[in-house]
């Protein structure tokens, strides 16, 4: 008898219990995690590897060399201007799209 009400009174808190690490498994973090300085600089690499003519910015045909970023390229161009900055170039490797 001693076993079946040890039982009974653990069996709540062992069940809350799962319940709380479920729910905190499945929680998305409040906030982005800043980037990797290791990733940024790959990435800031990967930039001025693109950029032939070293202005700072990457023209349609630079960003063509790219697959994936120049498939994008319109999508990626935020200002509309022609050219991905290094800020819209690092939002493709950083955006949830």
């Amino acid at each position: 008898m001693t076993r079946s009400l040890l039982a009974l009174t653990l069996a709540p808190v062992i069940l809350a219990g799962a319940a709380l690490t479920a729910v905190a498994q499945t929680k998305a973090p409040a906030t982005e995690q800043p980037m990797a300085a290791k990733d940024k600089a790959l990435i800031d690499a990967a930039f001025v590897k693109a950029d032939a003519n070293a202005d700072g910015k990457l023209s349609k045909d630079e960003a063509a060399k790219l697959a994936p970023i120049g498939a994008r390229f319109e999508e990626l161009d935020k200002n509309k201007d022609g050219f991905l900055s290094t800020d819209e170039f690092t939002a493709a490797f950083t955006s949830a799209n």
